[in-house]
């Protein structure tokens, strides 16, 4: 990681220019006209501006590339002609990993078979359904033959164990092939590697082994190395152009998304018929916040989009749905309309999750006002959902003008769903009535951005120190700020800032250096990143709230990143006691009224917590509390 130049890496996939001391491109990780990518050759990581991604070398390769950890450092090793000293596995480790490796190996040898067996029924097919032999190349779309056991015959004389096939599906118990008969989709993991196939009967086929009754699609069972619910059909294909285009397009089933997918529209990925999961969704949002929904427009497509709504939300995705008209899928709709009136008709007919759930909840109430009070109680929940106050307070005005209901009904009831999630903030998401007004006991607000000083300590941390603050005591910066900062660490809000308090005490009791690089290399992916994007130059943090300070105050080093430092500190410790006071003010209203002693004893508990915030925040030169 050291060897490894930042510029030099991304040099490989991307062109870059000069702009000042760093380099800039447009971001491959999400669509944009004008270049929010920097790379910094002096800190030797990169930091989009517009999307958020950045890290070191290694984590642009696990992000453009799709890469593991492992697999980033083995790419680097090679570039740099490092040779890389692994740990010896444990015989259990290494035979897992191997047997891992064997259903990889397994699966490559079943997807060549049933490429080899195209040819025919299968091929026929697929060009019936508009399918070039490009897009079937890439998809690796094949056949399994009308055979009992023709696969199962072939990977045993080829070596394989029949335990091996029968783990990945391949086989059932009774040693026939599981797919017989039908078109074959393998399914590819992130990395491209195939994990899995389905298997899709053709129609009127004379003489098939298929028993009519059988389902039109069959799917690997789970196995190691295939898990249904995190997986996406078509991700592997679809992870670039969703970066750029910044949307992911969710469908259905397999020829829906081939189908788009070859007429140009790449950033879409399939649920294959499957209840949308969270890790499913989780997957989606590493490559975008904002979720476009096209199912068919018949009950099912309905109720399957309904269904991963909530989802969605709970996890501050962007949800849009377009429902198409009964009985089109995507792939009639798509050949029917052409790709230009298909893309005009995404465009205008996508409607957010308020309009689509009343469209389809208001539908046929009349004035029944039972059902239209199960209908809005159903939307209040849905919104409920959504992370971000703002976004709620807007979709409770869109719901307000759908039902004729006035917004501070609808608020009171979003509250109350609120508080009923089964979250641990969950009080702290509502949205407000009316401006409230502090009472005398009311915990007054800092005006301070959540955990803006928190960052900037870490900043001060990780970029000086290594720093000597005083020659006489030798004491480095490092050791000064988490000495001061220690007794406070509990309160921290940001769980990162603590982490890497926490670890830099143990890097000053090792007696080893407190910097960035440590963190930026990180093994731990998202702590990484956060470091990243906290050191990177033009992303700076500054801790709020100081205006008022002296231009001389600045984080280069002398007697001005010392005042920095102490008055960073004391911030922390004024946000440790405006949390104390509002901790103690809970037990104040908590208290039973005809408690009266433990209600004074708090009382004066509060007063000399009120009396401390006051002094420290007035030394601060801060609002008077």
């Amino acid at each position: 990681m050291e060897t490894a130049r930042i510029e030099e890496v991304i040099s490989d996939f991307l062109t870059l220019r000069r702009a000042g001391a760093n380099l800039t491109t447009l971001c491959p990780f999400h669509h944009e006209k004008t270049p929010s990518f920097s790379v910094s050759p002096v800190r030797n990581t990169f930091k989009c501006f517009g999307c958020g991604k950045g890290g070191n070398a290694a984590k642009f390769l696990m992000e453009h590339e799709g890469y593991s950890f492992p697999e980033a450092l083995r790419w680097l090793a090679k570039k740099y002609n490092i040779e890389i000293l692994e740990t010896k596995p444990t015989p259990e480790q290494l035979a897992a990993h191997q047997e891992e490796e064997s259903l990889f190996i397994l699966n490559d040898f079943a997807l060549k078979f049933f490429q080899n067996q195209l040819p025919g029924a299968g091929l026929d097919y697929l060009k019936n359904r508009g399918f070039t032999d490009a897009t079937i190349q890439e998809f690796g779309l094949g056949f399994a033959p009308d055979s009992w056991d023709a696969l199962t015959k072939a990977a045993t004389q080829a070596g394989f164990k029949l335990e091996q096939l029968q783990k990945l599906g391949l086989t059932t118990s009774s040693g026939k092939d599981f797919f017989r008969n039908r078109v074959i989709f393998p399914i590819h993991n992130l990395s491209g590697k195939v994990i899995a196939f389905a298997g899709r009967s053709i129609p009127n086929l004379p003489n098939s082994t298929n028993l009519t009754n059988s389902p039109k699609y069959l799917n690997s069972p789970e196995s190691p190395i295939y898990h249904k619910s995190q997986t996406l059909y078509g991700i592997h294909h679809a992870r670039k152009s969703i970066r750029q285009q910044d949307e992911c397009i969710l469908v259905e089933g397999y020829t829906d998304l081939i189908a788009l997918h070859q007429a140009g529209i790449e950033n879409v990925v399939a649920s294959a018929g499957t209840a949308l999961t969270t890790e499913q969704l989780l997957l989606i949002r590493r490559f975008t916040p904002n979720l476009h929904i096209l199912y068919d427009g018949d009950l099912a497509g309905i109720a399957a989009a309904m269904r991963g709504l909530d989802l969605a939300l709970e996890l501050d995705l962007n949800v849009k749905v377009t429902p198409l008209p009964h009985p089109d899928d995507p792939d009639s709709f798509l050949r029917r309309l052409g790709i230009a009136a298909f893309t005009e008709y995404l465009a205008t007919s996508a409607k957010d999750f308020i309009t689509f759930k009343a469209s389809i909840l208001l539908t046929d109430v009349a004035n029944d006002p039972v059902k239209k009070a199960t209908a809005v109680h159903s939307i209040v929940d849905s919104i409920a959902r959504v992370a971000d106050p703002i976004k709620r307070s807007f979709f409770i005005k869109e719901c307000a003008s759908f039902t004729g209901l006035s917004e501070a009904i609808l608020t009171a009831e979003t509250n109350k769903a609120v508080l009923a999630l089964p979250l641990p903030s969950a009080t702290f998401l509502g949205v407000r009535d009316k401006p409230g007004v502090n009472s005398p006991l009311e915990p007054v607000p800092t005006g301070r951005e959540v955990g803006g000083v928190e960052n900037h300590l870490v900043y001060l941390l990780l970029e000086h120190g290594a720093d000597i603050l005083d020659p006489k005591e030798n004491i480095t910066v490092a050791e000064h700020i988490l000495a001061h900062t220690y007794e406070v660490l509990e309160h921290f809000e940001d769980p990162r800032c603590q982490r890497i308090c926490r670890e830099s005490i143990e890097l000053v009791l090792a007696k080893k250096t407190v910097n960035a690089g440590h963190f930026i290399a990180h093994e731990d992916l998202d702590l990484s990143s956060f470091v990243s994007s906290l050191m990177h130059k033009e992303d700076a943090p500054v801790a709020p709230n100081w205006e008022q300070a002296s231009s001389s105050t600045k984080t280069d080093g002398g007697p001005s990143c010392t005042e920095d430092i102490t008055k960073t500190i004391l911030q922390l410790r004024l946000k440790a006691l405006s949390q104390l006071c509002e901790q103690n003010l809970m037990r104040i209203r908590n208290t039973p009224p005809d408690d009266e002693q433990a209600l004074a004893r708090l009382l004066k508990v509060h007063e000399k917590l009120i009396t401390a915030r006051r002094e420290l925040a007035e030394s601060l030169g801060l609002v008077r509390f």
